[in-house]
């Protein structure tokens, strides 16, 4: 009776495949089951490709030990011989049959096993509010020593790591030791911004950085239809780009108002108020309000702005999109490559959309 078959859908060639450039011989005793449609001839050498999580194909050389039929084909029992070493770490867990720690893309996308046109592979860091130990900066200092030898910091107050292939298996874990988790790239809950809360003397007598790390334990995680960015800044010179996100909070007087539908990308779109006077602990209930209201109106892959605009669209009046026309000819005199025409009109939309939504959540 023939071995599980670990690696499916492989097929053996006599010849080098020409995907490695170099091969690295294996470090272990490692022998695998291979799915075939063709038999193999014990005692011959073979080449064959192995699919990686990170989204590249790893060359294997070895020796056809045995060849049994199965139902679909045949089950050839190979020893590894050497591996492509581009990839060795990831192709002995593969042909171990060991769950990658690169987790699946069919619900929330995670930054982890990017590959780099560099040949280096990116992992984001979670850092809400971009908040480091001492613990986890030796960590980062570690992990990049031993890979590209380079960490980059971003605006969304996160550290992406510039990886080798065989860190990418291994990251997660060494990450988890020091309390930090990979982040977001999309369908979820993008790293929260804080900014430096009540250690400023901007502060609005309230906590930003203390509240941005307060929403991370409580949404990291959490999937939606796309991404959702929110931001915490504890006064109006919004240091953390409150306007500029799915779900913004600015401080005032104690309280926080609240913002949603900002987006600071291809395009770039403040976010209209929903509501204020919101005490801290009254934010992450209506947080999760907002993004049951979502996750309900939304559709996949559709990004919060965009849901508002789709939704408040029929509530625009001709006549406002003739004052609009009036207005973007001024700007389009100036020739200065605003489209003032088509940014009144989505304005206008999110607005209703923010109605919208503000009379489905209950809100003044």
């Amino acid at each position: 009776m023939a071995a599980e078959i670990i690696v499916k859908d492989v097929m053996l060639n006599e010849d080098e495949l020409g995907l490695a450039e170099g091969f690295t011989a294996a470090e272990e005793s490692l022998i695998t089951v291979l799915g075939c449609e063709e038999e193999a001839t014990p005692g011959s050498i073979v080449f064959f490709g192995v699919d990686l999580p990170i989204g590249d194909i790893g060359e294997v050389k070895g020796k056809v030990l045995g060849c049994d039929p199965v139902d679909d084909g045949y089950a050839v029992t190979v020893e590894v011989l050497a591996l492509d070493d581009r990839y060795p770490g990831p192709l002995t867990s593969a042909l171990k049959g060991e769950a990658s720690s690169v987790p699946d893309e069919q619900d929330i996308q995670w930054g982890i096993g990017l590959k780099q046109s560099n040949g280096a592979f990116a992992a984001l860091v979670n850092c809400p509010a971009g908040v480091l130990n001492t613990d986890q900066l030796a960590k980062i200092t570690e992990l990049t020593r031993q890979g590209a030898g380079l960490a980059k910091l971003t605006h969304a107050q996160r550290v992406i790591l510039l990886l080798k292939p065989d860190q990418i298996d291994k990251v997660s874990r060494e990450l988890a030791s020091v309390g930090l988790r990979i982040g977001v790239l999309h369908r979820g809950i993008r790293n929260i911004r804080g900014c430096c809360g009540a250690l400023c003397r901007f502060s609005q007598n309230t906590d930003g950085l203390g509240l941005a790390l307060a929403i991370d334990q409580a949404l990291f995680g959490r999937q939606v239809k796309w991404d959702i960015k929110v931001a915490v800044s504890d006064c109006l010179r919004n240091c953390s780009e409150s306007f500029c996100v799915d779900i913004g909070l600015i401080g005032s007087n104690g309280l926080y108002d609240i913002y949603v539908g900002g987006v600071a990308s291809s395009v770039h779109l403040r976010a209209l108020k929903l509501t204020g006077g919101i005490a801290s602990d009254n934010v992450i209930p209506l947080i999760n309000k907002i993004l049951e209201w979502y996750d309900a109106n939304g559709e996949k892959d559709e990004r919060l702005h965009k849901l508002l605009e789709r939704l408040g669209e029929s509530g625009i009046e001709t006549s406002a999109e003739e004052a609009f026309k009036s207005a973007g000819q001024v700007f389009d005199a100036l020739g200065i490559g605003y489209d003032m025409t088509k940014t009144l009109t989505r304005i206008l939309a999110r607005g209703f959309g923010v109605k919208q939504m503000r009379a489905d959540l209950g809100l003044s």
